[in-house]
């Protein structure tokens, strides 16, 4: 039997339990009931104590909203230029930074599943600008917040044993990779309608960072950290909807990685690169995490970054 029928096996049991979630948490301790706001007293609440409906509060900061900014904005720059300075090697102690910090101490802010959808419902606070910083980054520079920043994506790396990878045919990858673009369209257009949030308990590593969730979210955790051994980054091939989105912003990135003219076609890249973006000197940007693997594997130094109107290797002298 093929290794990719074992991964799409693993696959189809992440998206079972991302589908038991509306049950669990329709129905589930603190998960409310269909149809109730979950900002603010319910309309039972307002019942008892015959008080008017609580209006949202006008403080722009609030949740520590500026420290998370602060933080995100420092670890931003600070993956910029690891990513330009082309260090791998220390790329590794950042993300267990970000872990760390962004994690395990704030909490794991803008989660993947609530960030597409609290966008709308906090676009009145500093929670935009949150959601506007990997926006800008993808825009200057790629998914720099995916390779460097998120610590839901980071942990997933850390956890990675590149010796037991699984490599997945690219028309595989192709076909997973929608499903993320539809969790982003489901996502908004359910928000919208509904101005309700759903599964925001369901970014992997979110119990962990919080230290609670309940027996689903907690066992989609750990089956997100298990296939995470043998599969480079899961959730955010398959199912991260702002990933989708950063992705999506990425094709018109202003800073990507390309091939010079000293590219040989070797594929010494393709087969460094952990996240199946490089294709014989090609850069798919969608899926680059500016992680640096291939330009390290690469014997003729062709890999640079560079302003995306540059020359490519097909363009260069021969």
């Amino acid at each position: 039997m093929r290794r990719w029928i074992w991964i799409l096996a693993l696959v189809g049991s992440v998206l079972a339990m991302a589908g038991a979630a509306t049950v669990a948490q329709s129905f589930g301790e603190g998960g409310g009931f269909p149809g109730e706001p979950l900002f603010g007293p319910s309309g039972a609440d307002q019942a008892r104590t015959g008080s008017e409906p609580v209006l949202p509060s006008r403080t722009y900061f609030s949740h520590d909203q500026a420290l998370k900014l602060a933080l995100l904005l420092l670890f931003m720059v600070g993956g910029g230029v690891l990513a330009l300075v082309g260090h791998p090697r220390w790329r590794k102690a950042y993300l267990i930074a970000a872990v760390g910090v962004l994690g395990l101490y704030m909490g794991g802010f803008l989660c993947p599943t609530a960030a597409v959808q609290n966008v709308f419902l906090k676009a009145g606070t500093a929670y935009l600008l949150l959601f506007l910083v990997p926006v800008v980054g993808a825009l200057l520079m790629g998914r720099i917040f995916c390779g460097y920043v998120c610590p839901f994506g980071a942990l997933q790396e850390l956890l990675h044993v590149r010796r037991w990878s699984l490599r997945i045919p690219d028309r595989v990858l192709r076909a997973l990779g929608w499903l993320r673009n539809g969790a982003l369209v489901a996502l908004v257009a359910r928000v919208l309608v509904v101005h309700t949030t759903i599964l925001e308990g369901f970014s992997p590593f979110k119990p962990l960072f919080v230290w609670g969730g309940t027996p689903v979210t907690i066992g989609f955790t750990v089956v997100v950290a298990l296939l995470s051994v043998v599969v480079f980054r899961p959730f955010c091939g398959v199912l991260c909807p702002y990933g989708a989105l950063l992705s999506l912003v990425s094709r018109v990135s202003l800073v990507r990685l390309r091939a010079g003219p000293s590219c040989r076609g070797c594929n010494l890249c393709t087969w460094a690169c952990p996240a199946g973006a490089m294709r014989g000197g090609e850069v798919d940007t969608t899926e680059c995490l500016l992680c640096g693997a291939c330009a390290g594997a690469c014997k003729p130094d062709a890999l640079r970054l560079g302003l995306r109107w540059k020359r490519t290797k097909s363009e260069g002298s021969p």
